[in-house]
């Protein structure tokens, strides 16, 4: 089976490790039937795709595979076949659902490259967010248009969801004077502050995870899974809040 919008070795290699769940790899190569001298390279582009992450356990790497559902961010960059590969990329969605293998360890961090790595992670957040939770926000990166755009998009759903933000804005930031962004306000969806400093990251986080997201010439992004670390920055945002 190929996945539209990926090479023949980037589906192999991507349908192996939705079936092993994680894996270092040997066993990747052992279930793609990829070569090792091209499983690397195929590897970090599957990451920068943001279909992939890596994981330390014990100094050995392992890598994960997004959830399938990532697929449908490859997209954005096909519109012109954006109708056919919706339909194809739905189908594969269900057919590697149904060969996701079961997780034995719950998955501690994850780390991505590149712009739909980040959007991948900023995903992630706000899949596991409901009505009325609380996601704080630290930084405020100077960013190009297009992740500008999937920002705004990403707070717009927030809102729809009904979602409260705590935003703590670097000095040096730029506000969203726009109608929608005041009106959250009103509504007491979102609540702003400016900090007298630049954080050296965009962090975001909820009741169970920590995202931290590094743009510099590349972007790199990370995600913690876990309730006891996400306290410990809540605990930190909230001093900042106070100030």
């Amino acid at each position: 089976m190929e996945i539209p919008l990926l090479t023949g070795g980037e589906s192999k290699v991507y349908i192996a490790l939705v079936e092993l769940n994680e894996s270092y790899i040997g066993n990747i190569i052992k279930n793609s039937k990829v070569s090792h001298s091209k499983i690397y390279d195929i590897l970090k582009r599957l990451a920068e795709k943001g279909l992939v992450s890596s994981i330390n356990k014990n100094g050995k790497k392992y890598f994960v595979a997004a959830n399938p559902s990532r697929l449908n961010n490859l997209i954005d960059k096909e519109k012109d076949e954006i109708k056919s590969s919706q339909i194809k990329i739905n189908e594969i969605v269900e057919i590697l659902n149904s060969k996701k293998g079961s997780v034995k360890n719950e998955e501690l961090v994850s780390s991505f490259e590149g712009i739909n790595g980040m959007k991948t992670v900023l995903e992630m957040v706000i899949e596991d967010l409901k009505e009325d939770d609380v996601v704080l926000i630290l930084g405020s990166p100077k960013i190009n248009k297009n992740i500008g755009g999937y920002l705004k998009d990403w707070q717009k759903r927030r809102i729809k969801t009904k979602i409260k933000c705590k935003l703590l804005l670097d000095k040096d930031s730029i506000s969203w004077n726009e109608e929608w962004w005041d009106i959250s306000k009103r509504k007491k969806l979102t609540f702003t502050k400016r900090t007298e400093s630049i954080s050296p990251a965009y962090l975001v986080i909820t009741k169970k995870m920590v995202a931290t997201i590094y743009f510099s010439s590349k972007i790199y992004s990370f995600i913690i899974k876990n309730e006891d670390i996400s306290l410990r920055y809540k605990n930190f945002f909230n001093e900042l809040w106070k100030k």
